[in-house]
């Protein structure tokens, strides 16, 4: 019994001996959970906060170790002795009254058992903490750590101060666990060491988003899981202690140790394990076999040279033909890499960022942002086509999007709904300056490129009618969309080239198909028949113009005919009366038998004359004889 009681106050006194140094580790980390909870709550700072939250889960797990009960045994109750909650209301009646024999404060506090209340409510913030780091980055800040590194390099910095320390004050209690044997520091070596994994993956989570632009979600999963499972654990602990609380005289002082922080406790070697014990029951040491001596004497240096040409090599970059990539020194763009081998400085002072070299990307504008980028399955030459190469208008298409725009029946406006698939080919640009704008001014370039796009579309489609849209060519529609992204790619410097847009249908809605057929087939008989009466009214117009300018015509000439034959007469007229007044009346008399004598050349003549015998003949002289001028001298032919 006497050795029982012993043992019972040499376990109190070390407790005891190792309460004052672990409590101001407890409230140390108590403080820094409290800043790191705060930091997690606020939305406003460029890093992820999602870690501040895991660090304050582990600091709370490392304070409710600290203030482990001293005692969970069910000690007898003294009939002299008050309650604590009594001494509590009489504490504060006595201080209401100013009563001179009130006992101090400090004593007041003291007679509270508020350990295990505080512990129960520090393993339930740790879960709530664990619970607060499973939400997702928010857009925004991944986008400001992206654009403003500068607080991540220093949240980094932090978290590796806060590793180092915390792994000194580990390294403290690990030892003296196993000098004195001491459970709270054997514990709390424990929670320190959870602290210090979470520091330093909180580091390489940092380090990620610096030079990779992403966020380390699975990582802080993991880090609140592993928290969230230790103060569970302690949680359950507390809670069976609470209600199965052991009988006094029983070793109830001890502080427990995390089953779930124990996995991260180094243990020996299994081929350590298997050399004590081959030479404990044989006999044999491996340790003086000169093999297995320079063998594990050359494995560190073996090791260290392999790292190190590992390192090295990652300052080679082989780059495939369809590949680009931007070398950064010291984090400064420096060069553009073609396809090839490439030699540089090895990670982390140089990297190089892959960028595509002239590789063609599709996108479907008219569909949604989540699957819009699958286009349609290709098919083999000799097989069916595929249903959704199908163009009918009566026919649903996949990727097809419903558009309402103007409309306008006779004088009055209205509204219409058109249906269009609309495909966009870009790529990066060719030349250097377009890679480094494709890599450093656009986060998601399809994301960007399907915006524009999707922008540009609605934007020309709401500026037409659906009679307009169906009348202009298909090509025409997509050159102005290629136009109009380029620009608004152009202005935001993005480095991406639009190379085409394919306009693969634009019609009405699938439902109202068949009724704009029926329309579409009475304006064409509509038209058909206005066209026919045209032709017919044109005809008659023709045939009217063309008698009217025969009629026109044919008096044109015969008034020409008249003309001139007048001017005819008109000269003969004046010739005449010339000749008349130079040559007298001899000219009448020879004009007259000018007349005469054409008169007579086809006639038959009768000459009666009484002077004429019955058998004598008549003879006319028919002779032309030629007319002298007026002097009388003839003129020979």
């Amino acid at each position: 019994m006497s050795d029982r009681h012993a043992g019972e106050e040499s376990d109190q006194g070390e407790l005891s001996s190792g309460r004052g140094e672990a409590s101001l580790t407890g409230w140390v980390a108590l403080g820094l959970a409290g800043l790191l909870g705060i930091l997690s709550l606020l939305k406003t700072l460029p890093v992820d906060l999602r870690w501040s939250a895991v660090l304050a889960s582990a600091c709370l797990n490392v304070f409710v170790v600290t203030i482990w009960p001293s005692s969970w045994a069910r000690a007898p109750r003294d009939p002299a002795q008050e309650s604590g909650w009594k001494r509590c209301v009489s504490f504060i009646r006595r201080l209401l009254w100013q009563d001179a024999e009130a006992p101090p404060l400090r004593l007041a506090i003291g007679a509270f058992h508020w350990q295990r209340w505080g512990g129960v409510i520090g393993n339930c913030l740790s879960v709530a903490l664990a619970a607060l780091a499973l939400q997702p980055l928010p857009p925004a800040a991944l986008i400001h750590a992206m654009v403003s590194s500068s607080f991540v390099i220093v949240s980094g910095a932090a978290a590796l101060t806060l590793a180092f320390l915390t792994l000194v004050a580990e390294r403290f209690y690990a030892q003296d666990a196993q000098q004195s044997h001491a459970a709270l520091s054997a514990s709390l070596a424990g929670m320190l060491r959870v602290l210090v994994v979470c520091a330093l993956a909180a580091a390489l989570s940092a380090a990620w988003l610096v030079y990779l632009h992403t966020a380390l979600d699975w990582l802080v999963h993991v880090a609140a899981v592993f928290t969230a499972a230790i103060a569970v654990e302690m949680m359950i602990r507390a809670m069976l202690l609470w209600f199965f609380a052991p009988r006094p005289g029983r070793k109830a002082a001890r502080i427990p140790s995390s089953l779930v922080a124990g996995m991260l406790r180094y243990r020996r070697s299994s081929l350590s394990s298997i050399g004590a014990e081959l030479h404990d029951r044989y006999g044999i040491d491996l340790r003086q076999n000169w093999v297995l001596r320079s063998f594990v004497r050359l494995l560190p240096v073996t090791v260290v040279a392999m790292v190190a040409c590992a390192w090295l090599l990652t300052s080679v970059v082989v780059l495939g033909p369809s590949q680009r990539a931007v070398y950064e020194r010291f984090g400064a763009p420096v060069a553009v890499w073609p396809p090839g081998l490439h030699f540089g400085m090895p990670w982390p002072f140089g990297k190089a960022r892959l960028v595509d070299n002239g590789a063609v990307h599709q996108i479907i504008v008219s569909g949604g942002a989540d699957d819009s980028s699958v286009a349609a399955p290709s098919t083999p030459a000799d097989g069916p086509t595929s249903e959704q190469m199908n163009r009918l208008w009566d026919v649903p298409h996949p990727w097809d999007t419903s558009q309402v725009i103007a409309g306008a029946t006779g004088e009055q406006q209205s509204f219409q709904i058109v249906n269009a698939d609309v495909r966009l080919d870009y790529r990066e640009g060719s030349s250097d300056a377009a890679a480094r704008a494709a890599l450093y001014r656009s986060v998601d370039p399809e994301s960007t490129v399907r915006s524009i796009a999707n922008r540009e579309v609605v934007h020309y489609l709401a500026s037409h009618t659906l009679q307009a849209l169906l009348e202009t060519s298909q090509t025409a529609m997509a050159e102005s969309v290629r136009r109009a992204v380029q620009r608004q790619l152009d202005q935001l410097s993005s480095g991406i080239e639009v190379v085409a847009v394919v306009i693969e249908s634009v019609h009405p809605p699938t439902g109202a198909a068949a009724a704009y057929h029926d329309v579409q087939a009475a304006q064409i008989r509509a038209q058909a028949s206005v066209a026919e009466a045209h032709g017919f009214a044109a005809g008659l117009l023709g045939n009217a113009q063309q008698q009217a300018q025969a009629s026109v015509t044919q008096a044109s000439a015969r008034a020409a005919d008249t003309m001139a034959a007048a001017r005819v007469q008109q000269i003969d007229f004046e010739a005449d009366t010339v000749a008349y007044r130079l040559g007298g009346p001899a000219f009448p008399f020879e004009y007259y038998l000018s007349k005469l004598q054409k008169g007579l050349q086809n006639a038959r003549i009768t000459v009666i004359d009484d002077r004429l015998g019955a058998d004598g003949r008549a003879t006319i002289d028919l002779r032309s004889f030629s007319a002298g001028d007026l002097t009388g001298i003839a003129h020979g032919n």
